[in-house]
């Protein structure tokens, strides 16, 4: 959209919310001398998820390991990787690999070696575990097709230029997607429901049940995971820490920025005409200011609103739901896999089926439930380790300067032992309407003069996409036009993203395909 060349920015801006949003978006306003900035965090430090822990080694070493923003990828995230240039913030190779594993040693996978991914050599000679390779196989060549199909599908309630019904019908669900192509349990309960979860720290149920297929399938399109054979992204981490990142963009800020930390806000009122809005802080003092922006969670600024939030607002950000997640650092060595082969840098850490059949029985029978039952979240978000040693390539026990094994544990399933910090984390949960709510972002942002909204859930909840977020909304504090395009798709929104098939890749379709009749005809289905 064209700058509105009668519009003037305003003189004196809030900013609620010291994460990436609020800070991409104080970096957008950088050299507009004519605005006060003042950014408010309830916190004692900026930088929201980008949270690194100071730890030392026995001879003095310090290491800042990171605790909630880990990882990023150049490609994937253009505009947060720009700003690090632009800041001169360097970062260094990483491994992602990944692995799944139960609590007892009963299934543990990595992925860095296929000896790693089967584990046990009397694995390779079991229909089940040959299956699970299949169902990969199969998933990596087929999914895309979800594209086509869903393009065409909300052609179909199109009317006009209005995507009608869009809202109202559930998007089909990877859960039921996947048993509408009769994948394996194996291939859903420990490859794709777990890697889905672990960045996300959603739970297996509101995976299975709520994330949208589609979406879900573009992300992993465009995140080279379907092609995993041939194909990966370059992951990169921060040496010493995110903070580093927060720590070189504080050295930037003008004079006319201002940061207020352990500041609360309790409400925000909206003026009189709509020309204002003032800030209610916790002890009771007012501020007003021209413009406010919430760099907060939907939930957030709802709440901040209160009663004063409009129908619109409600209908948006009440749309956008959060999972709060608990971290904790420690050097619980019983936390890694039995199998030094597949040990990898984020491991899905599941209960074991032991344990959980213990559970069931404590029950009644009545009230035994599934293990991926109906009842959204009803199994809370799922616990993912982190091993930092890999990750920012921390030295480990022995080497000069090591700390010892420091490992990370989102929502751990037991309480470690050897704890060294403990973290409150909130994810955004991805579901239908949240999905559809992305839609409505421009319409939300465009409708009140005085007030907006950024944050990393107005995406899939990663940095790149509170960055942007943040960005969107000075563009519009500094033009008087906003314009925002979601990074989630879905629907006819993916229809620039169906994939071309090579003739190379028909054929092996053909194959895998008729292998999967097979499997269907003779019945085996686990």
């Amino acid at each position: 959209m064209a700058p509105n060349p009668s519009h003037s920015p305003p003189k004196r801006v809030a900013i609620v919310g010291g994460g990436i949003a609020g800070i991409s978006c104080l970096w957008g306003l950088r050299e507009e001398e004519s605005t006060e900035v003042h950014l408010y965090e309830a916190d004692d430090r900026l930088g929201g998820h980008a949270n690194s822990v100071a730890v030392k080694s026995e001879d003095g070493k310090v290491h800042s390991v990171d605790t909630g923003f880990v990882t990023m990828s150049e490609s994937m995230y253009p505009k947060f990787n720009a700003f690090l240039n632009a800041i001169d913030v360097p970062t260094m190779e990483t491994d992602m690999s990944f692995g799944v594993m139960e609590d007892d040693g009963s299934v543990e996978w990595g992925s860095c070696s296929f000896a790693g991914f089967y584990g046990t050599v009397s694995r390779l000679f079991t229909l089940w575990f040959w299956r699970l390779v299949f169902d990969i196989i199969r998933f990596n060549f087929f999914a895309t097709d979800i594209l086509s199909e869903k393009v065409a599908e909300e052609l179909k309630h199109t009317s006009g230029n209005e995507k009608s019904g869009s809202k109202k019908r559930k998007l089909e669900s990877i859960g039921e997607y996947l048993d509408r192509k009769h994948y394996s349990d194996q291939f859903k309960q420990y490859y794709l429901f777990p890697m889905i979860a672990a960045p996300w720290c959603m739970s297996l149920s509101d995976v299975a049940n709520g994330f949208p297929a589609e979406t879900l399938v573009y992300f992993m399109y465009r995140h080279r995971m379907l092609d995993t054979m041939t194909e990966t992204l370059s992951w990169r981490a921060f040496k010493n820490g995110s903070k580093t990142y927060v720590d070189k963009f504080v050295e930037t800020t003008p004079e006319n920025h201002h940061y207020h930390l352990n500041t609360p806000v309790q409400s925000i009122i909206r003026n009189k005409g709509d020309e204002q809005a003032s800030l209610i802080f916790k002890d009771g003092s007012v501020e007003v200011f021209d413009h406010v922006v919430l760099a907060v969670h939907a939930h957030q600024a709802l709440d901040l609103l209160g009663e004063q939030s409009t129908s619109l607002e409600k209908d948006v950000l009440g749309a956008f739901r959060t999972s709060r997640n608990e971290c904790v650092m420690h050097s619980d060595l019983t936390f890694l896999p039995k199998n030094p082969k597949a040990h990898a840098s984020w491991i899905c850490h599941m209960p074991s089926k032991v344990s959980s059949e213990e559970d069931k029985s404590a029950q009644k029978p009545e009230e035994k439930k599934p293990l991926l039952d109906n009842d959204a979240g009803s199994d809370g978000p799922v616990s993912v380790l982190f091993d930092m040693n890999r990750l920012q390539e921390i030295p480990g026990p022995g080497l000069s300067g090591s700390p010892g094994r420091i490992l990370i544990s989102m929502n751990p399933i037991r309480t470690p032992q050897s704890i060294r910090s403990q973290h409150l984390y909130y994810h955004p949960i991805l579901d239908s309407p949240s999905i559809q709510a992305s839609r409505d972002l421009n319409v939300l942002n465009r409708a009140s003069p005085n007030i907006s909204f950024a944050g990393a859930w107005m995406g899939y909840g990663f940095h790149e996409d509170g960055f942007a977020a943040g960005l969107d909304v000075s563009h519009k504090l500094l033009t008087g036009e906003y314009e925002t395009q979601s990074s989630v798709r879905y629907g006819a929104d993916l229809a620039a993203w169906v994939p071309k098939l090579s003739t190379r890749t028909v054929m092996v379709r053909s194959v895998i395909g008729a292998v999967q009749l097979l499997i269907e005809w003779v019945g085996f289905s686990r």
